[in-house]
């Protein structure tokens, strides 16, 4: 999606996702669309500013209602110094590990003590906040860790929000995490939000178009009705069948090294040239 010179959009295995029914707020400051979600596929928020500025670009992002931290748009092409972007598929956990960003199946409980829980309306919802931003050195502090924060929730199975996936943090795995400068927000520029579902539930509401499949090979139609013409031509052949019968040669044979006798049948006045 697109807001002036803010872009942002998901993507799986390097791959932009498909946008559906996208909408924009009257103010246009917001946006929002429906994307289709793979189940146990790790996703990537990524997003870019196309126009060159005095002041950096910063995007938080939060995924079904839990911060996932924020990260600055840098210069990563110098032919194309005007445009700056980033990116984020994963949360520190720790100063040396982080856990993946990916769409999983939705854990369901019977447990009746979980009916009237609790749900966070962002709940099916990634949300991409660009900001202006100025960094604050002077007010650098150890860093916080959020530690198990990063828990999927579990729904009772009779639950509205029961919508098949979720957004789960996978298995972590060692990595180095600096604390970034602290910053501070000089002015709310655009939001994104994307609400995922299976697209087989996409497609059922009408949201995602049908699913294209291959068209079936053509078939052949074999005309087996006789004309005038055809019925003529047979006549002929059955007339002409007898007398081509009658031309027919039988021969006999015996043994090797044994005479050999030989009848024909001819048509009556038929000439055979013996020499």
């Amino acid at each position: 999606m697109r807001l002036d010179e803010l872009h942002a959009w998901i993507s799986v295995d390097g791959v932009e996702l498909p946008e559906f029914a996208v909408e924009y707020s009257a103010d246009g400051k917001e946006a929002s669309c429906w994307i289709p979600s793979e189940c146990d596929k790790q996703f990537a928020v990524e997003f870019k500013n196309t126009r060159s500025s005095s002041w950096q670009t910063n995007a938080e992002i939060t995924v079904d209602g839990i911060q996932c931290g924020s990260n600055n748009t840098y210069c990563r092409d110098h032919r194309h110094p005007q445009i700056t972007s980033g990116s984020r598929n994963s949360v520190a956990i720790s100063a040396h590990s982080r856990r993946p960003l990916l769409f999983a199946q939705q854990a369901l409980t019977d447990d009746d003590n979980l009916l009237n829980a609790a749900i966070s309306p962002e709940l099916g919802s990634i949300k991409v906040q660009m900001r202006k931003v100025i960094s604050v050195p002077s007010r650098r502090r150890q860093p916080v860790w959020p530690g198990d924060s990063f828990e999927s929730k579990v729904l009772h199975e009779r639950s509205k929000k029961a919508m098949g996936h979720s957004v789960q943090f996978g298995a972590a795995y060692p990595a180095i995490n600096s604390q970034a400068d602290p910053i501070e927000v000089i002015a709310e520029l655009a939001t994104f939000v994307f609400k995922y579902r299976p697209i087989e539930l996409l497609r059922a509401q009408g949201i995602a178009p049908p699913e294209i499949r291959p068209a079936a090979a053509p078939i052949e139609v074999v005309d087996l009705t006789v004309d005038d013409d055809d019925a003529s031509e047979i006549k002929q052949l059955e007339a002409r069948l007898p007398v081509l019968k009658k031309k027919g040669v039988k021969v006999k044979s015996k043994s090797s090294g044994v005479k050999q006798e030989k009848s024909f049948v001819f048509a009556p006045g038929e000439i055979i040239d013996l020499t």
